[in-house]
């Protein structure tokens, strides 16, 4: 692994750390990424996100190059719609709204589940 691998890979680490891990829930129950999660907006949204990033991932070539431009754009996406408390929420959400999407994107970054993202 070259050492600018090494820098994208454990800036999407860090990136995708922020952005999910440390966000608070809220009080009211939401139609967030899983039913009252800490985002606050539908898991549909989302699954909309990550399907239209699909053709983007699969210009790039590499699964580490594909991990840090979908915690960039997760990260965005995030900070303009809320955050979910944690990956396993996230991951609960896109796995009962958009089961296909997930599998692939999981897939192309060469993941199990976005609580290992």
């Amino acid at each position: 692994m070259t050492e600018t691998t090494r820098s994208l890979l454990l800036a999407a680490v860090a990136t995708v750390t922020l952005a999910v891990a440390g966000c608070g829930g809220t009080d009211e129950p939401t139609t967030a990424a899983a039913d009252g999660g800490g985002g606050s907006y539908p898991a549909e949204d989302v699954c909309a996100f990550l399907e239209g990033e699909i053709p983007a991932l699969k210009e790039i070539g590499s699964p580490v190059g594909r991990h840090a431009n979908l915690a960039g754009g997760l990260a965005t996406f995030f900070a303009s719609h809320g955050k979910p408390e944690n990956g396993a929420v996230l991951d609960a959400a896109v796995a009962a709204q958009c089961p296909a999407v997930r599998t692939e994107v999981l897939t192309l970054i060469d993941v199990d589940s976005f609580s290992s993202f």
